[in-house]
Formats: C-alpha cells, sequence, structure tokens
C-alpha cells in the first residue's frame, strides 16, 4: 500500500482475512486498497462485514463514509459519519472526516463546526489544525490561512506541512522569498527560519548568487546547523564526537597493539597520530560524495551552485574534527610530547589537508550523480587507501624503491608530515608540502570551471 500497488495489496490482505478473520485492518484496510482500485461495491462490502464483526472500531465507520463520498454517496455517508460521532466521541478521524464531508457538501460553516471540536478536544493532534487551515485555504481566504498555518509551526514545530502548504499560501500572496524560507525549513529544519529572522535582511539565495561571500556564509550557516541539529539527535549531544573516533581508534589498537603485537615502545602515539587525521580524511569524503544527490529536494526550490553541498560536509566534519585534535593534544602532552615551536607548522599542514578533501569530496560528489553505483565503491576505497597511508607502520619498512611511489600518496605525505611535527619535533618538508598544496589549488580551480559547466545538468540528473 506504501507503494500504491493496490492490487496486489488487495490480494494480500485476502489471503490474511483468511489466516487472521479476527483481525480489525485485513478487513478495514483491503477495503482501502478495493477503493483506490475503483472498486468500491467490494469495498462497502467488506466495511459492513467488519462494521459488524468489530463494533468497537471505528475504522469501519470512518472508511465506509471515505468509500460511500468516493462512489458518490453522500447521504449514506452522512448517515455513516452520524452513527461514527455517537458511537465514537473520543476519535479524531471522525470529527476530521465529519468536518471533509461537511466541506465537500457546501456547508462550511457546519466544517468549521466539526473541526472546532476536533482542536478542542485533541489539542496534540495536528490533523485537526491542519485541516483548520485548509478549510480557509479551500475558501480562499489567504491572510486567515496563513495565520493557521503559522498557529501549526508554532504548536508542532517538526510538522511537515505547516512548512510546505504555508509555502503555498505565501506564493498566492506574492511573497516568493517567504515561500522558499519555509520550503527550506521543511527540508533543513525550522533554524532556517529563525537565521533568517535574526538576520532580517539576509535572503537565503541571494539574487547575486556569484558574490563569494555571500556564498561562503551560506556554507557556514548551514554547517553550523547541521552541527547542531546532529548534537540533537543524540542523548549525549557533542561527547559523541569525541567517543566515536576514541572507540575507532581503540579497536585498531587492540588489534595491531595488543593482539598482533606490532610496534613496540612508542606505538600508541605513532598510531594515533594517524588515525586521528586519516578518519577525518575518511569521513568528510565518504560524507561529501553523495551530498549532491541527497541535496536534490533543495536544488529544485532555490537557485544555488551545486558546489555548495559538499563544501557544506567539508566544513560540517572540520568543525566536529575540532575536539578531536583537541584530546590528540592532551594524549601527546601525557603520554611525555609537549607541544614545542613545531606545532606551529600544524596549520599549514591542516590547511593542506582540508583543501585535499575539498578536492576529493567535490569530485566524487560530482561525479557520482552521473554514475550512482560509484557510491557503492567508496567506503573500499577508503579502506584501500587506509592500508596504503602508513596509519599502522612506519617509512622505514617501505623498501628504499617503492618510497617515492608511497609518497605520492597524498595522505601518505600528510601523515609523515604530522608525525614529524608531533612526534619527532622536526620542521614538515616544505618542498613535499608545496607541491602537494600546488595541486590541490589546481585541482580545485578545475573542479569550480567543471562545476559551473554542469550547474544547470545537477537538477535534471538527480532526480532521474
Amino acid at each position: 500500500m506504501a507503494e500504491r500497488r493496490w492490487r496486489q495489496a488487495a490480494g494480500r490482505w485476502a489471503t490474511l482475512r483468511v489466516v487472521y478473520p479476527e483481525h480489525p485492518p485485513v478487513w478495514i484496510q483491503a477495503a482501502v486498497a478495493l477503493r483506490e482500485l475503483g472498486s468500491h461495491g467490494e469495498a462497502l462490502s467488506l466495511l459492513s462485514e467488519a462494521r459488524a464483526r468489530f463494533p468497537d472500531h471505528p475504522g469501519g465507520w470512518v472508511q465506509g463514509a471515505n468509500t460511500a463520498l468516493a462512489e458518490g454517496d453522500v447521504a449514506l455517508a452522512g448517515q455513516l459519519l452520524d452513527e461514527a460521532r455517537a458511537r465514537f466521541p473520543q476519535d479524531p478521524p471522525v470529527w476530521i472526516r465529519s468536518a471533509h464531508l461537511a466541506q465537500a457538501t457546501g456547508d462550511p460553516e457546519r466544517a468549521l463546526h466539526y473541526n472546532q471540536h476536533a482542536r478542542d478536544t485533541f489539542p496534540d493532534w495536528a490533523p485537526a489544525f491542519d485541516q483548520h487551515a485548509e478549510l480557509a485555504m479551500a475558501a480562499g481566504d489567504w491572510d486567515s490561512a496563513r495565520q493557521r498555518w503559522a498557529e501549526v509551526r508554532r504548536r508542532f514545530p517538526d510538522h511537515p506541512a505547516g512548512y510546505r502548504r504555508a509555502a503555498m499560501v505565501e506564493e498566492q500572496q506574492g511573497r516568493p522569498r517567504e515561500a522558499r524560507r519555509l520550503r527550506l525549513a521543511e527540508e533543513h529544519g525550522i533554524d532556517w527560519l529563525e537565521e533568517g529572522d535574526r538576520a532580517d535582511t539576509v535572503a537565503v539565495a541571494p539574487p547575486r548568487r556569484r558574490d563569494w561571500r555571500n556564498f561562503v556564509d551560506l556554507v557556514w550557516t548551514k554547517a553550523r546547523l547541521n552541527l547542531k541539529a546532529e548534537a540533537n539527535r543524540n542523548h549525549l549531544r557533542y561527547l559523541w564526537w569525541v567517543i566515536d573516533p576514541l572507540l575507532y581508534m581503540a579497536v585498531f589498537y587492540v588489534v595491531f597493539g595488543l593482539l598482533l603485537h606490532r610496534g613496540g615502545e612508542g606505538f600508541v602515539a605513532y598510531l594515533l597520530t594517524g588515525l586521528v587525521p586519516f578518519q577525518w580524511f575518511a569521513k568528510t569524503v565518504q560524507h561529501a560524495s553523495n551530498t549532491i544527490v541527497e541535496g536534490r529536494g533543495l536544488m529544485n526550490q532555490v537557485r544555488i551552485s551545486p558546489l555548495f553541498f559538499p563544501l557544506v560536509a567539508v566544513v560540517q566534519n572540520a568543525g566536529k574534527q575540532t575536539l578531536v585534535f583537541l584530546m590528540l593534544a592532551i594524549f601527546l602532552v601525557v603520554y611525555g610530547l609537549p607541544p614545542t615551536v613545531h606545532w606551529l607548522a600544524l596549520i599549514p599542514v591542516v590547511t593542506v589537508q582540508l583543501l585535499l578533501m575539498a578536492v576529493v569530496g567535490c569530485a566524487l560528489a560530482m561525479i557520482i550523480p552521473f554514475v550512482r553505483d560509484l557510491i557503492n565503491l567508496v567506503p573500499t576505497g577508503l579502506q584501500f587507501l587506509l592500508f596504503c597511508s602508513g596509519v599502522f607502520y612506519t617509512l622505514d619498512t617501505i623498501p628504499e624503491r617503492w618510497r617515492d611511489l608511497f609518497m605520492a600518496n597524498p595522505m601518505a605525505n600528510l601523515l609523515h608530515q604530522y608525525r614529524r611535527i608531533l612526534l619527532e619535533h622536526q620542521w614538515p618538508e616544505w618542498s613535499q608540502m608545496g607541491w602537494l598544496a600546488l595541486g590541490c589549488l589546481l585541482g580545485l580551480g578545475v573542479l569550480i570551471l567543471a562545476y559551473r559547466r554542469l550547474e544547470g545538468v545537477f537538477p535534471r540528473v538527480v532526480v532521474e
């Protein structure tokens, strides 16, 4: 039924009626499927049987009225709803359907009366307030509809209809900017409305979209709101950003350090200084790779560069990584590796890693809408890269003739620089860092040009 395969659903309900004849849904839901197929007579027959078998279940009356109304038998629909209101005065759908029937038969005052009863009796039930706003829309009273949808959002801030239908009202009243803000709030949370109210004059999709300052501000705002929403979904909130990588690193330490007896003295510090930056890289790339496909709803509602989506993922993961790097620094101090002046070199190394993640993440996000199966290979590729980047072994273990090829791996290069700074108290190898930074900047420039060329193609490709 969720896939609207009504004939198959009706067949399955028929099978269930044989096995579970005393279960009300096998009669009532079967009638719904038959009604959608246009078999109103069969549906009414099943619902009549349901009312006889289950006199304490309101579904037989409510769905009977729906089916009668679909068949055009207004009298039968009214009779069934009159009985339902007498039998089940505490059942919310009974009053909603009564209001719907009154509206359909041209009696808006009675419809409003039934709806008022539903709202007064069931103040925590969103459909009653939805219908209140819908009644105003049906009457063409757009000002009242706007106020009623605002009431829905106030009472039920997580209810999608309060944003989607309100956006239609705003469009009817010639306020497209408000409509866009409401659709963004439905897609990404009520914080979009709160941000817009505080900024007052800042549009979510600025007319001069090529203004890089507006674009950067939008990426920063979206990443910040995503972090807030992600933290609010967990009971431990921001603490999970530390627990998750700590558990991840503990697994590898137990396997390689304790079970396989690799490393020796100082292996823990060596392992963590490799795992922390690599996990940041892996999580960012995996998150960014499918963001354009996931952002298709927003892309088809507002005019925005597709580059926005992977960059938000990069900034969002960078925010989470700040706490992890802080934990790593505390561990190194406790372990006997206090900060030195060389730690200042972490700034350019981290900057180069940010550039690398932006290039790889944006490149994958650009390709995957055209080759969807590639998303299945991203985790495998990252796992392969994990074992090719020297996270668990030192550079000395690699034969001399293969070291240049090994260091051509950007992540192996970066992990080597991190360890020179944090473990060996030396400056990074600036020439290697310079070539890597230059390659990332060139790659980012090519990607920006490619995104501009494909900007008009993405909205069509992501929905195909």
